[in-house]
């Protein structure tokens, strides 16, 4: 039988490597918690940063930076490729950071780091951007020609559905003895032109040969004509609808058309007209001018649209940027064509072209970026000779520009080629589109006011 000091020398010996082993993990608590108190990890000021791609085209990238908790404002530091490529002063929770200067076709990986004095340094994660590739200037052009007979034809808009499926509009008389039958009464000339990829077929829109001078097309059975007929791809319907500038006893023209839907669009014309449709009825817009109005289009999103246009008469233009929300209205410039936006001549505003981040505006002898529309900043891309007439794209990398005296010019997102082939005195094209590689521009051939003057459709397709 053991003895009582032996089980008691037994009994403490357990409580000591118990109470020891309390104590060891007591201790390494004590010192889990120290190491939280006194030796902070990375981004230990309590702030997070990251990065979130929003766009890219040929030579520029947008980049979304999000913190969260940090103390502001803060330095930021953007490096790509490991390159620092800015430095800039935080001051809100989100900030939209726009770098330029980068090559077409190339991926860049953009990190940051949030410095504050006395703070350890906050990174974000690594987000690659891949700029857009350029596209090629190389198209084959087929050139056609309408009527010309009782004065003038003239093409004045077009729009691309696709490659197969293209509308023109304007005015086509097919010949002097075409415009009287046999009865000696008058045949109405044509109105628009149709090409189903094989040729052009002459139409008269809503059964009439009453003039028209836009068209613009949401699918292939959702074309708009003026804004106010559309063809369903069996046949036309009028949506006047208590259309609220017609008539007003000026002779109201229609002289751009923009939309997100047949639901969601707007029509511009002269004295200042806007009128938006929301596939029931319309609406008046109150522009606050009386300029001549002679192109719209709209953010990506819808949120915002820009109109702009411009009096011989008087030397006025304008460009105005319209709340989709609330119709409001700014003036981004209206005054004399001689005047300047950011250090840049105004000139003639022709005509407005938006993609993505970007607004363009081309005034008649140059192509502006508009990079920020409240304050304007802008940057030159081109600038010719010719009256440009109209202006369209399929994106950063391929919009197509015409005008007077054969003007025909396409940028790729990078540089500018003039198709030098088209340049002639007496040719005037009016409008002109370009999607998936197929471009066209039209107008007419101008032969002299006793002379019987053909519209003209260029139709090219990318190589």
């Amino acid at each position: 039988m053991k003895s009582q000091f032996s089980v008691l020398k037994n009994i403490d010996k357990k409580f000591i490597l118990f109470v020891s082993a309390l104590l060891l993990l007591i201790l390494s608590s004590i010192g889990v918690v120290s190491c939280n108190m006194f030796n902070e990890p990375e981004g230990g000021n309590g702030g997070s940063l990251t990065l979130t791609v929003e766009d890219a085209s040929c030579t520029e990238a947008w980049i979304k930076l999000n913190e969260t908790n940090a103390d502001l404002p803060a330095s930021v530091k953007l490096y790509a490729n490991d390159t620092l490529k800015q430095t800039l002063e935080l001051t809100t929770a989100d900030t939209l950071i726009y770098d330029e200067g980068l090559l077409p076709n190339r991926a860049y990986a953009y990190r940051a780091e949030l410095i504050k004095p006395q703070k350890p340094i906050v990174k974000s994660q690594t987000v690659t951007v891949t700029t857009m590739d350029t596209t090629s200037h190389d198209f084959t052009w087929q050139t056609f020609t309408f009527g010309g007979a009782n004065g003038s034809s003239i093409l004045r808009d077009v729009a691309i559905i696709n490659e197969n499926d293209i509308w023109a509009v304007g005015e086509i008389h097919t010949s002097w003895t075409d415009q009287w039958d046999s009865n000696g009464v008058w045949v109405q000339p044509y109105n628009a032109v149709h090409w189903n990829g094989q040729e052009w077929e002459l139409r008269r829109i809503d059964g009439n040969g009453y003039p028209r001078r836009v068209v613009y097309a949401f699918g292939k059975n959702d074309v708009w004509f003026d804004g106010v007929i559309k063809w369903d791809g069996n046949e036309y319907t009028v949506h006047t609808n208590n259309f609220p500038l017609e008539p007003n006893g000026d002779g109201w023209y229609r002289y751009g058309m923009w939309g997100t839907s047949s639901s969601d669009f707007y029509i511009v014309g002269q004295h200042g007209n806007i009128a938006h449709y929301d596939g029931s009825g319309w609406e008046k817009i109150e522009s606050g001018t009386e300029v001549k109005l002679r192109d719209v289009w709209g953010s990506s999103d819808g949120s915002e649209i820009y109109a702009c246009g411009y009096n011989l008469g008087d030397g006025f233009t304008t460009f105005l940027v319209i709340n989709a929300k609330d119709k409001s209205i700014y003036k981004l410039y209206e005054g004399m064509s001689d005047g300047e936006i950011d250090g840049h001549l105004v000139n003639f505003i022709a005509g407005v072209y938006s993609y993505g981040k970007k607004v363009y505006s081309m005034n008649l002898t140059f192509l502006y970026d508009l990079r920020k529309i409240n304050p304007p900043k802008i940057k030159l891309i081109a600038e010719w000779n010719w009256a440009g007439e109209s202006i369209n794209g399929d994106g950063y990398n391929d919009i197509i520009i015409s005008g007077q005296g054969g003007l025909l010019l396409h940028y790729n997102g990078i540089s500018v080629k003039k198709y030098m082939e088209f340049s002639d005195n007496y040719l005037f094209l009016y409008g002109t589109d370009i999607k998936d590689g197929t471009a066209v521009a039209v107008g007419m051939d101008y032969q002299g006011a006793a002379a019987d003057s053909p519209a003209v459709i260029y139709l090219g397709r990318r190589n």
